[in-house]
């Protein structure tokens, strides 16, 4: 019933090992749950197993951790989720403890990628941060995705079921970068490098540059919510950002998953006193 292959080799390059090993377990009940009452996966039956696991005595935290878990299967694996049902669907959960501030500042995305030491990891994050790309999409990149005479470069994005291709303008310095560092990249991949080992290098690099946590989740992944978070903040075009840098195949799905709130922005909110102001 679940493509949980596809979904782990999607799901790898996102989440730590531990996390996706849970994450598997669960999905496994879940599509054993499915195959038992011949139904399909999405919102109804993920409602019924909720129920099912009620009546088994879990508690409402382990209900909540199961139901995220799923839901981060049906957003990897580009489910179309009803938004009015999936509210309805989270008002029986606990509220999740995520991160308010889950992105890099321009000037903290900026410290990292000029005092990373590595300049194997400088260029990767470099790539993760000017495209918007998932760390698993720029460690895919081989040396016919770059053509330095058109300027331009080519990622193979993860879509449902499929994948395509995405060209875009190679910016100046990321070319003065791959110029650079030509005679260290691969000779078919430009990385020969694992995804775990810039995982594992990616906290220490961010300490380098004075990055504190701050209860983000420092992942690389978080360059890819740092570089749209920071268009929007720009200004530009929500649906450009959407449809050509994030590559969503939803609108909502840029909405919902990548709008960090600045600390600006919250000073920002009017206070309610300030209506009194003058009365009377």
């Amino acid at each position: 019933m679940l493509d949980i292959k596809t979904f782990k080799l999607r799901a790898k390059h996102l989440y730590p090992k531990s996390g996706l090993k849970r994450k598997e377990v669960v999905l496994k009940q879940y599509d054993s749950f499915l195959e038992k009452n011949g139904l399909q996966p999405g919102l109804e039956s993920l409602n019924l197993w909720l129920d099912d696991l009620l009546k088994r005595g879990l508690s409402s935290s382990t209900l909540g951790v199961y139901t995220y878990d799923v839901l981060s299967y049906f957003e990897l694996m580009m489910f179309d989720i009803d938004e009015k049902k999936l509210k309805l669907l989270k008002k029986r959960l606990p509220p999740r403890n995520v991160g308010e501030v889950d992105f890099l500042t321009d000037d903290e995305a900026a410290r990292l990628i000029t005092m990373t030491p590595s300049p194997i990891r400088r260029l990767i994050y470099a790539l993760c941060y000017a495209y918007a790309r998932r760390l698993g999409e720029v460690l895919a990149l081989t040396r016919k995705d770059v053509d330095l005479e058109k300027g331009t470069i080519t990622f193979t994005i993860l879509k449902k079921k499929r994948e395509e291709k995405a060209t875009y303008e190679l910016e100046s310095w990321i070319k003065e970068m791959l110029l650079k560092y030509d005679n260290i990249l691969g000779k078919k991949r430009l990385f020969d490098i694992t995804a775990r080992a810039v995982e594992m290098a990616f906290k220490r690099d961010c300490r380098r540059a004075g990055i504190e946590s701050r209860s983000r989740d420092l992942r690389p992944h978080i360059l890819r919510h740092s570089r749209i978070t920071s268009l929007r903040n720009k200004g530009v075009p929500l649906d450009l950002v959407s449809k050509f840098v994030a590559r969503h195949s939803r609108f909502d799905t840029t909405v919902q998953f990548y709008r960090g709130i600045t600390e600006e922005e919250k000073v920002s909110i009017p206070k309610a006193e300030e209506i009194f102001k003058g009365a009377g």
